[in-house]
């Protein structure tokens, strides 16, 4: 049964409109003045499968726009009926309807193609509508009209064809089982029903297997002949019968399996069983197998068809492998291998020892070395050893078989181990491991240490220790200590010091320093210095003075007055003071000189009287310190005697003086402390004048 579809999910107007074929637009007004036409219609009915090219219109025009929608479906009004095609001017496809495609046509056209045969009356339906354009619904047209169109009474189904039919597979055994496959073909279109498949066995057809394309494989064995028929149907017409040829059931070929060797683990000793499971499927006994058997990779022909090796013929370390082609006396079927047979020895294997020779305590400056030791219950000396060392889990092949490692090739916090194992030239023995050993840490050293300051160490130096650090493992200097010794005893308090103030350094002791290098983790073997004594030390380089004074000093520190300017008229004093490093009363010698020629009479003198003083003379004073020892240090300060600035003084006569008289200026009063005056100069109003005596008006 065919319908019409009327559903309302259309597109809008202008683009066309669908579901609205046989109800038309309702949101125009109909018109009874319009006649709906559908031309190209066959007026003795439709022949199945048959092209025809339709056109259509609303009949008489009013000036404006134009739309349509038509459906082709069955009488029933359930089923779509025919195809579209060739669509004309301003005409679109909606699934199954046609509608306009743009409002500027009035008429329209499109080819249609009718369904298969048996398809029954096709119903058209078609709704036209004009528009005057106005843009609004009011003054526009519609109409729908619909016809039948039956099937031509001519019209008759053709009946399908079976079309390279073939056997599945061509060549057939029981393994392969037995189907067959073709191609349907219907001219109409008509899907396949009720095709018919005969299966012949031998002449006789096997009923029970009618219409399956594959023959269970329970209905075959070998040296059959099979023949099919094929009658195709499409449900109403069957086709032509196809019948192939005879098809014979050939031979499946025979199969080895479960292939295996006996004992599982030869030795030497044993002989060699072969043992299979023949198999085929067309129960065929088993007639000629061949049997080889292979002796690294090379055929034994004596060996052919036989399930044994004799242990006479097999040697420790020898490969054997057999194969089997079954036979069921016509074919041979797939070869079948045991695969390796490795034959062992019944020479006992003998057994191995290591252990590394520096036991747990190994540091980086140590070799590494490993004692093998091996024993062989049968007597056999020993052939071979092969040794392995793993650091930190890892193989270093560098050193494979050898029994030694080197220290450089050791560090710090490394995991070391060595395996090894033995050969009686037969077996080589398991692999045994060393006890594994652990790199420690190499305590620091030092190469070289220095009391300072070198050379004599007297009381009033400070002292102090360097010292060059290294450390096998690379580690950096931390924590190291240091011990002082005075005399042989050790100065607790001067533990970690470097230095040593001199406040705490006297004559006559002996000082010696340890220092004993750490690494962050290990303390290294300490060095000490050798002893050193402390000698008499020189007096201090002495301090001086010379100036203006009323007394000199020659002494200990002390708070020196301040002297003034050397001058003619006042004694020149020295200021001298040392110290003694040791604490030891000091003596001072003095010698002057006078502009470089010295001055005997004044040895040890701290006082010169002004009256051997003259302005510009340079006076040296030399001051040497001793110690009761006869140690001296000296010093020399030279001064130069000042000459002192003249005194002025003047009177006026007259005394006072009038506007415009002449004034007398006389300067013979002035004075020079250390000489005498041999000019003046004065500065009068501006004017400068010359001379002890002067006259200005």
């Amino acid at each position: 049964m065919f319908l019409i579809s009327t559903a309302q999910t259309a597109q809008s107007n202008a683009t066309g409109k669908t579901g609205s074929a046989s109800s038309g637009c309702t949101c125009h007004g109909a018109s009874a003045s319009m006649s709906v036409t559908l031309n190209g219609l066959p007026s003795s009915g439709y022949t199945a499968n048959t092209s025809y090219s339709l056109s259509w219109d609303g009949g008489p025009h009013i000036p404006g726009t134009g739309g349509f929608n038509i459906i082709a479906t069955h009488s029933s009004g359930q089923a779509i009926l025919g195809t579209w095609s060739n669509l004309g001017t301003n005409v679109k496809q909606v699934g199954s309807e046609l509608t306009h495609d743009g409002t500027s046509s009035r008429s329209w056209s499109a080819t249609w193609t009718s369904p298969p045969s048996g398809s029954g009356t096709v119903v058209f339906d078609l709704a036209v509508l004009y528009g005057n354009g106005n843009g609004n619904n009011q003054g526009d047209s519609w109409s729908t009209n619909s016809w039948n169109l039956p099937e031509a009474s001519g019209s008759t189904n053709n009946p399908p064809t079976a079309t390279n039919v073939y056997y599945v597979p061509s060549n057939p055994t029981k393994e392969t089982g037995l189907a067959v496959d073709y191609d349907f073909n219907d001219d109409d279109g008509n899907s396949e029903q009720g095709t018919t498949i005969r299966w012949f066995r031998d002449g006789l057809q096997i009923a029970q297997i009618n219409d399956m394309k594959a023959v269970p494989n329970v209905w075959i064995s070998k040296n059959q002949q099979w023949r099919v028929e094929v009658t195709p149907s499409d449900g109403e017409d069957n086709g032509e019968t196809v019948s192939l040829e005879l098809v014979n059931i050939g031979n499946t070929v025979p199969i080895a399996r479960n292939l295996e060797v006996s004992p599982s683990d030869p030795l030497d000793s044993d002989d060699l069983s072969l043992d299979y499971d023949y198999f085929d499927l067309d129960g065929d006994n088993q007639q000629d197998t061949q049997i080889r058997w292979y002796l690294d990779g090379v055929r034994i022909t004596e060996l052919d068809d036989s399930l044994t090796v004799s242990s006479l013929m097999i040697r420790s370390g020898d490969q054997w492998e057999s194969s089997v082609i079954p036979h069921d006396g016509e074919s041979f079927g797939l070869i079948k291998s045991t695969g390796l047979i490795i034959i062992g020895s019944s020479n006992n294997a003998p057994t191995s020892s290591a252990y590394i020779s520096q036991g747990s305590n190994a540091y980086t400056d140590d070799s590494l070395q490993v004692v093998v030791g091996w024993f062989d219950s049968d007597g056999d000396d020993l052939a071979g050893t092969e040794i392995r060392w793993y650091r930190d889990g890892i193989q270093v092949s560098a050193f494979n078989d050898l029994t030694w490692v080197s220290s450089d090739a050791t560090s710090k916090e490394e995991v070391w181990y060595a395996s090894a194992r033995v050969s009686d030239s037969l077996i080589w023995s398991e692999w045994t491991d060393a006890d594994s050993i652990t790199i420690l840490n190499s305590p620091p050293e030092l190469t070289s240490i220095t009391m300072l300051p070198e050379g004599a160490l007297i009381g009033n130096q400070d002292l102090s220790v360097v010292w060059e650090y290294f450390d096998l493992d690379g580690d950096l200097e931390s924590g190291s200590e240091i011990y002082w010794f005075v005399n042989g005893e050790r100065v607790s308090e001067f533990d970690g010091l470097t230095t040593i103030s001199s406040e705490n350094v006297y004559r006559d002791q002996h000082w010696t320093v340890q220092v004993i290098p750490r690494d962050g983790d290990s303390l290294g073997y300490g060095m000490t210095t050798q002893s050193r004594v402390i000698e008499n030390g020189a007096p201090e380089v002495p301090v001086i003075q010379l100036g203006a004074g009323v007394s000199g000093y020659i002494g200990e520190p002390s708070s020196f007055p301040e002297l003034g300017i050397a001058n003619s008229l006042e004694s020149l004093v020295v200021l001298a003071s040392s110290t003694d490093p040791d604490d030891e009363p000091l003596f001072f010698d003095l010698t002057w000189s006078r502009n470089g020629y010295q001055v005997p009479d004044l040895d040890d003198q701290s006082l010169i009287t002004s009256e051997r003083l003259e302005a510009g003379q340079v006076w040296e004073v030399t001051v040497t310190v001793r110690d009761p020892w006869g140690l001296t240090s000296h010093a020399s300060e030279t001064i130069t005697i000042s000459n002192l600035p003249p005194i002025p003084s003047w009177s006026t006569i007259p005394e006072i003086s009038l506007s415009g008289s002449m004034i007398k200026f006389d300067g013979t009063s002035s004075l020079d402390p250390d000489g005498s005056i041999i000019s003046w100069s004065w500065q009068i109003n501006n004017q400068h004048h010359s001379g002890s005596n002067i006259e200005v008006l």
